[in-house]
Order: structure tokens, then C-alpha cells, then sequence
């Protein structure tokens, strides 16, 4: 149990740190090609729980040059989601996100990873004992983008109280994600 804290701890801390640090790296930043996104993400967990999300996100307005072709951004998201059709769970969640992505082809790949906090509105999924409404997220995730115009991806998301709390069951979200950035 220690270990999680630890890892969600580290995790976090991590990346506000790179997160804060855009600014500072100022000489390496170029223009971003986006402002906003929208996705949509459809998924559900191993036990078959249901999850659909929407998610709007603010992109930073630099991008930091990684290498001849990588870029790293970053972003803020707003999250909400519809967990599980029988028990029906709303989740609202806020999280920085950052993205490498390898801008050598007409289609791109990315990866993204991020931490965040949620809100549900009951703490009791389909069984599952989260402990309280109030939850930690760690989320990674790898994709496609097309032209920057449509992307394709894959997320895992992991929701818990990191153990702040007695119960803490957790949930495993495994989504496809479809987004469209402009």
C-alpha cells in the first residue's frame, strides 16, 4: 500500500515539474499548431464496468523542440464520464497531461502521460469500494494523429484515493480515444 502512495506521489510531483518548467525552457519553445481539443473516449474495465468520457482540453501555446523531430506539449483537461450503465457513476475530473510526439511522418505517433484529480458522484461502483468521491488519477496513453486534423489512441486510466481511505478498490479504465483538435 505504501508503494502506491509513493509511485502516485512521485508521478504527480514529476510531472507538475515538467509541466511548470515550459516557461523556463522559453529559447526551446516554438508555436503550437492547437489551442483546444475535444475527445470522446469509450472503454471499460477488466471486470466489465462501463466507461464513456468527453474531454476538453487547453493546450499550452508553445511547444518544446525534442530532438530533429519530437515535440513535447502540454495541456489541462476537463474530464466527464458516465461509469457503468447499471449503476450509473458520474465522474468530473481535472488532470495535466504531456505529450512527446514524433513529427517525422504525414502520421504521427504520440504518447501522453498525466495525473490529475476526480470527483464521483458515489463511491461505490458496480461493488467496487473507491473509498470517497473525492479520487487521484494516473493515466498513460499512445496514438495517431492525422495531419493534426483527427487523432486515434489508446488510454489506460487508473482512478483511486491513493489510499487515503480505508477502502480503496480502484478502477482500471481501458479506452479508445477519438479527438479532434482545433
Amino acid at each position: 500500500m505504501e508503494v502506491k502512495k509513493h509511485w502516485a506521489s512521485l508521478a504527480f510531483s514529476l510531472f507538475l515539474v515538467v509541466f511548470t518548467s515550459c516557461t523556463a525552457w522559453a529559447m526551446d519553445l516554438q508555436e503550437s499548431s492547437r489551442t483546444w481539443s475535444a475527445s470522446l473516449e469509450l472503454g471499460s474495465t477488466f471486470q466489465g464496468s462501463g466507461a464513456v468520457r468527453m474531454v476538453g482540453a487547453w493546450w499550452l501555446p508553445k511547444e518544446l523542440a525534442i530532438g530533429k523531430y519530437g515535440t513535447g506539449s502540454a495541456r489541462l483537461e476537463l474530464d466527464l464520464g458516465v461509469l457503468d450503465s447499471r449503476d450509473t457513476t458520474v465522474d468530473a475530473g481535472l488532470q495535466p497531461v504531456f505529450r512527446y510526439t514524433l513529427r517525422k511522418f504525414q502520421v504521427m505517433p504520440y504518447i501522453d502521460a498525466g495525473a490529475g484529480i476526480h470527483f464521483l458522484s458515489r463511491a461505490n461502483i458496480r461493488g467496487r469500494k473507491m473509498g470517497a468521491a473525492f479520487q487521484f488519477s494516473l493515466l498513460t496513453g499512445a496514438g495517431l494523429n492525422f495531419n493534426d486534423k483527427v487523432e486515434l489512441g489508446y488510454r489506460f486510466l487508473h482512478i483511486s484515493n491513493a489510499d487515503i481511505h480505508h477502502h480503496n478498490n480502484g478502477r482500471d479504465e481501458h479506452l479508445l480515444v477519438l479527438t479532434m483538435p482545433f
